[in-house]
């Protein structure tokens, strides 16, 4: 059986124009190999030749003698780290250049050796060190380039000498738009503020927080951005609908503030006006007695409003009182088409009723659900054409359904969703006379049902007309139905 460690071959460029230290090296390598890594090794004697094989082949490491025919000093081993930045070099000197292998690594190489102090241990382990040096330094830019935290190393002057991707995305610019150019933003190490930039036409915002480093060995700053752009879309949205629901608040404080010191005048206006109406103020001429007819009907539209905006009001304020009890519903609406065909004078709408021969007991209070009929009838019967139609059934066994049908224009499906809000009108054409409502009917309807467990929607298309349907709890006891009593509820 062979080793079960496999033999590890470590490519190495020898940058160097002796022959004697060619020599030297290569046997000090080959002393170095061992059953688990074997160094093979090519040389070039210039730093043009080297960098030809570097364009050909892969090196795990490169030997570079800082004093070429081609190249002298650090200059090799900057252009080799224009060629190759990944590339892990360990730079070898003469006994006097210490310095210089210390500049060196200043300038990139992992490391420096003494020709005359050079051993195969020694090379072994500078060639291992320089690798893994090369490697942590790599694993640890990836994970600077990579982050989602934007990052400058800015110099004590204020130009940029670094700058990272996710950096480079919060301005929008491309890195040499950025390097070597002034930051824009004071620095203080230590501190954290707010940042905006201007960015393809939108505003960006970042957290900026400055910490003091060394760069290079000269003192500088870090700049870290966090992007917070979003966040202060969010915080701004919700402070939007915060506001919002301060003014809805106060708007239906204020309705409901007028509402309730209108309706004591309003009440005493009606019966003034009634009064005349009935004669009880003596006799009156023809043309006085149709004034009075006006103001009858208009005062009574204006009650309807008011006491639209106080039950509104009430049920969204939590304060209203909901007292379920059995209620026969098919009962309930008869009871409710018969009167609507009775204010059906003319007789211009036709108000059909279909009830199954089915158990319609259910739980709910009695007086809203009245309330409930009412406006979804009221409502048919002034959009229809020619005829409304009301069905009660029961398609589920803990549920009963009242459906209100009408064939007026319909509504556009797009307003729909917004049909039970409050003071929505849709501009459907009118089936009576110019009726003006306050679009609380709807937003009055689904409030009650909520509150007794049940629901409502609609289903609608122009030209097709319009239903209406809703469902409550169907009653499992065993009492009697409550009697129930027409007209708005006094709870």
């Amino acid at each position: 059986m062979g080793n079960p460690i496999a033999e590890q071959r470590i490519k190495v460029l020898l940058i160097e124009d002796d022959p004697d230290c060619v020599l030297l090296v290569s046997l000090h390598l080959g002393e170095a190999c061992g059953p688990n890594a074997r160094y093979v090794i090519q040389s070039a004697e210039t730093l043009a030749g080297a960098r030809e094989l570097l364009s050909s082949q892969d090196f795990d490491v490169v030997l570079l003698d800082l004093m070429l025919p081609d190249s002298q000093g650090l200059d090799g081993l900057a252009a080799l780290r224009r060629q190759a930045p990944d590339l892990p070099v360990v730079v070898m000197t003469n006994l006097n250049d210490e310095e210089v292998g210390l500049q060196a690594i200043e300038q990139g190489a992992q490391d420096f050796l003494v020709k005359q102090k050079i051993d195969a241990l020694v090379l072994k382990r500078a060639i291992g060190y320089a690798r893994e040096r090369s490697h942590l330094l790599s694993q640890f830019e990836g994970i600077i380039e990579g982050s989602a935290e934007g990052m400058l190393v800015v110099e004590r002057t204020g130009r940029v000498l670094y700058v990272n991707p996710a950096a480079l995305s919060f301005f929008g610019q491309k890195r040499d738009e950025l390097l070597n150019r002034s930051f824009d933003f004071p620095l203080s190490p230590g501190t954290r503020r707010e940042i905006r930039w201007k960015c393809n036409d939108a505003e960006k915002v970042g957290e900026l927080r400055v910490a003091a480093l060394e760069w290079r060995k000269d003192e500088a700053f870090l700049a870290s951005i966090h992007d917070i752009t979003e966040l202060r879309k969010f915080e701004q949205l919700k402070a939007e609908i915060k506001e919002r629901r301060r003014i809805d608040e106060l708007k239906d404080e204020f309705l409901s503030t007028v509402s309730h010191e209108l309706r004591s005048p309003l009440t005493v206006i009606k019966a003034v006006v009634v009064n005349l109406w009935e004669g009880l103020a003596g006799p009156m001429s023809g043309p006085q007695n149709e004034l009075v007819k006006i103001a009858v009907r208009n005062v009574e539209r204006l009650a309807r409003i008011i006491n639209n905006v106080l039950d509104i009001s009430r049920l969204e304020s939590g304060h209203a009182q909901v007292c379920p009890a059995p209620v026969d519903l098919a009962r309930l609406v008869k009871e409710t088409v018969d009167g609507a065909r009775l204010v059906n004078t003319q007789g211009r709408i036709s108000v059909n009723l279909q009830s199954r021969e089915e158990a319609t007991l259910v739980f709910a209070d009695p007086d809203m659900l009245s309330q409930v009929l009412h406006n979804l009838l009221d409502n048919a019967m002034r959009f229809a054409k020619s005829k409304v139609e009301v069905s009660v059934s029961a398609p589920t066994p803990d549920q009963v359904q009242v459906t209100v049908i009408d064939d007026g224009p319909g509504i556009p499906k797009e307003r729909l969703p917004e049909l039970f809000d409050k003071f929505v009108q849709v501009n459907r054409p009118k089936g009576g006379s110019g009726y003006k409502g306050t679009g609380l009917g709807l937003a009055i309807c689904h409030e009650i049902l909520r509150l007794n467990e049940g629901r409502i929607w609609v289903e609608s298309e122009p030209g097709s007309g319009t239903r209406f349907h809703f469902v409550v709890p169907r009653h499992v006891g065993t009492a009697a139905p409550q009697a129930f009593t027409h007209g708005k509820s006094s709870k």
